[in-house]
């Protein structure tokens, strides 16, 4: 089968790293063969695990509060998130995200952790581009 994705406009994404490049490889990683969605880990190797799942609790967090990723989010993936942080995220990644698992439904500590997100939006977002460039071989061999 031939790919429909050609090398040049990956990239040209991972060239430009703006927002909506995270949001097409996360799209594209969330509709490749093997994700499933019932498996605590999508079933996607832990690197592209932890992109997928931090875009949407960064992008989730900043539009309407973290409250929301956490309350519909299921524990085992939390769990799996909060792993995977401690694993391969810059320091205090995984404090952010453990505060947010213990208080997202007291509305003072949820907001500590909005306001986190909110000031580290370029610093989360520099996070996912040096994760994608980092296993972007994995990413080449998911897309279509």
């Amino acid at each position: 089968m031939k790919s429909s994705v050609t090398r040049s406009y990956t990239d040209g994404l991972f060239a430009s790293q703006d927002y909506d490049g995270l949001v097409w490889l996360s799209s594209m990683l969330c509709g490749s063969r093997g994700f499933n969605l019932q498996s605590p880990t999508y079933a996607l190797p832990r690197a592209l695990f932890l992109f997928v799942e931090s875009l949407a609790w960064f992008a989730q967090g900043l539009r309407s509060g973290v409250w929301t990723y956490f309350e519909a989010t299921p524990p085992v993936r939390q769990q799996e998130m909060l792993a995977a942080l401690g694993d391969l995220a810059p320091k205090g990644f995984d404090e952010q995200y453990s505060a947010g698992m213990r208080g997202w439904a007291d509305a003072a500590q949820a907001a500590a952790v909005d306001t986190w997100l909110a000031q580290s939006d370029d610093e989360n977002n520099a996070f996912l581009w040096r994760l994608a460039e980092q296993n972007r071989a994995m990413i080449d061999a998911l897309l279509p």
